[in-house]
C-alpha cells in the first residue's frame, strides 16, 4: 500500500512540476536570453547565431528610444553598409499599409466600405459569402476571407509579368497555392494570410490616386520620409547599389520581378527602413499619431491572441507591458529573410535584412523580442531546450528525493 501511495504521489508531483515548468517557459521566466539589454552585446550574440548556418549577407540595425543606436553588416562577396539595397519580401505589406492609410487620412477611402465599391478594373468573383463584407480594414488585417494562400514566387528576369487583373484572376507565380483571389471563408471570422489581399490594395491605390502604385508610394511615402533608396520597381532605380542575392547553397541568384508589388517587391536599405520605423514613434509628414493608432488596432486573433493589426503583425502576444508591431518577410528565389519590429511604448526596434538563410533574420528578431519584452517564441525555447530539460529533470529529482526521505522518516 505504501509503495502504491508513493507511486501515486510521485505521479502527482511529476504533473505539478510539468505544469509549473510550462508556465515558467511560456511566461519567459525560465529561458535564458542570448545577451543583456546592451545593443553591443546583442550584436555580438547575434554573430554567434550566424556561425551554425550559411548567411550570405546581413544588415542589422538596433533602434533605441526612437534613434538608431547600433548597426552591423556582413557580406561574403562585397562590402555593404546602411545604404545598400535589399529586397525585403513581405515587409512590403507593412509599408504598403502606410500608403493605404494616407488615403484613409485624406478622406479618399473608408476602412469599412466594400472594396468592390472602389474598383472598376477588376471585381471579386461571386462566392457563397457576401462579398460586400470584404473591406479595406479586413484586407489589411488578413481577415477578408480570401483563400488564395499567396506567397508569391515572382517571375524570372526574362519572363512576362502579369497585369494586376490577370494576377488576381489566377496568379502564375505560385507553385503551391491556388492563386485565385476569391472569398472562401466568411469575411471577418478568422485570420487567413492573403497575398492577393494586398494586390487588391495595390489596385485600389492605383484606381483612387490615378497614379501607378510605384509613383504613388514614391510621392506619398518615400519622398516625404526621406527614403531616397527605396522602390517597388527596381527598374526605376538603375543605379541603386544592391547587396548580393544568395541561395542557401551559397550560389548567386538574381532578384525576381513581381506583379504583386505591394505584397512582396519592396527594395530598400537599412537606413531607409529605419526612417520608416521611426516615423511610427515620432512626428512625420505622412501620417498623424491618430492614424497610426488606428493602424495598430488589433483586428485578427488566433485563440484570442491578437496577431495582426491593419498592416503590421502584433508580436506582444497580449502582453500589456509592450506593444511590438512589425513584419517579417521570406522568399525562396532568391533566399530572402527579413524582419522589422518596433515597440511603440519604448520606441526600441530592430531591423534584420538577410539573404542566404531561410530564417536567420526572423530568429534574431525573436531573440531581440525576448531580450526586450521577455516574450519567449519557439526560437528562444528551442535554443534553450537542453537547459530547460536539465532544469526540469533536476527540479523533479530534488523534489522526489525530499518525498522519499519524508516517506522513510514517516515509516
Amino acid at each position: 500500500m505504501r509503495i502504491l501511495q508513493t507511486i501515486a504521489i510521485s505521479i502527482v508531483l511529476l504533473v505539478a512540476c510539468a505544469v509549473l515548468f510550462i508556465l515558467g517557459v511560456t511566461s519567459g521566466k525560465l529561458p535564458r536570453a542570448i545577451s543583456s539589454d546592451s545593443p553591443n552585446e546583442f550584436i555580438e550574440a547575434s554573430k554567434g547565431l550566424m556561425e551554425d548556418q550559411f548567411v550570405g549577407n546581413l544588415a542589422l540595425v538596433l533602434i533605441e528610444d526612437g534613434k538608431v543606436a547600433e548597426e552591423y553588416f556582413h557580406d561574403l562577396e562585397t562590402t555593404i553598409d546602411r545604404n545598400t539595397g535589399f529586397q525585403v519580401a513581405s515587409v512590403s505589406k507593412w509599408v504598403t499599409a502606410f500608403g493605404v492609410f494616407k488615403l484613409v487620412q485624406d478622406g479618399k477611402v473608408d476602412l469599412y466600405t466594400p472594396i468592390d465599391d472602389y474598383l472598376t478594373r477588376w471585381h471579386l468573383p461571386e462566392s457563397e459569402f457576401d462579398n460586400r463584407e470584404v473591406t479595406i480594414r479586413r484586407l489589411l488585417s488578413h481577415s477578408a476571407g480570401l483563400v488564395d494562400d499567396l506567397g508569391y514566387d515572382g517571375f524570372d528576369p526574362g519572363e512576362r509579368i502579369q497585369t494586376i487583373e490577370e494576377s488576381l484572376t489566377k496568379a502564375a507565380d505560385s507553385d503551391y497555392a491556388e492563386g485565385v483571389a476569391r472569398v472562401g471563408i466568411e469575411p471577418g471570422t478568422q485570420y487567413m494570410y492573403s497575398g492577393a489581399g494586398y494586390t487588391i490594395l495595390q489596385l485600389l491605390i492605383e484606381e483612387i490616386s490615378g497614379l501607378s502604385f510605384q509613383e504613388y508610394m514614391t510621392e506619398t511615402v518615400f519622398k516625404p520620409l526621406g527614403m531616397e533608396n527605396s522602390t517597388f520597381d527596381l527598374s526605376t532605380k538603375p543605379n541603386m547599389r544592391m547587396a548580393t542575392f544568395y541561395m542557401t547553397d551559397g550560389s548567386i541568384a538574381k532578384p525576381s520581378k513581381f506583379t504583386a508589388l505591394a505584397a512582396a517587391s519592396l527594395y530598400t536599405t537599412a537606413a531607409d527602413l529605419s526612417k520608416f520605423m521611426i516615423a511610427h514613434v515620432s512626428a512625420n509628414p505622412v501620417l498623424n499619431a491618430s492614424t497610426i493608432e488606428t493602424m495598430m488596432e488589433a483586428e485578427t486573433f488566433i485563440n484570442n491572441t491578437p496577431v495582426y493589426a491593419l498592416g503590421p503583425h502584433l508580436y506582444s502576444q497580449g502582453d500589456t507591458g509592450s506593444k511590438v508591431i512589425g513584419h517579417d518577410g521570406s522568399s525562396g528565389k532568391p533566399r530572402i529573410n527579413t524582419a522589422a519590429r518596433i515597440d511603440m511604448k519604448t520606441k526600441d526596434g530592430i531591423i534584420v535584412l538577410e539573404m542566404g538563410s531561410p530564417n536567420m533574420a526572423s530568429n534574431i528578431a525573436d531573440e531581440w523580442l525576448f531580450v526586450k519584452a521577455g516574450i519567449a517564441d519557439f526560437v528562444v525555447i528551442q535554443r534553450n531546450m537542453s537547459y530547460l530539460i536539465t532544469i526540469f529533470a533536476v527540479g523533479y529529482l530534488v523534489l522526489l528525493a525530499f518525498l522519499l526521505r519524508w516517506r522513510l522518516k514517516k515509516k
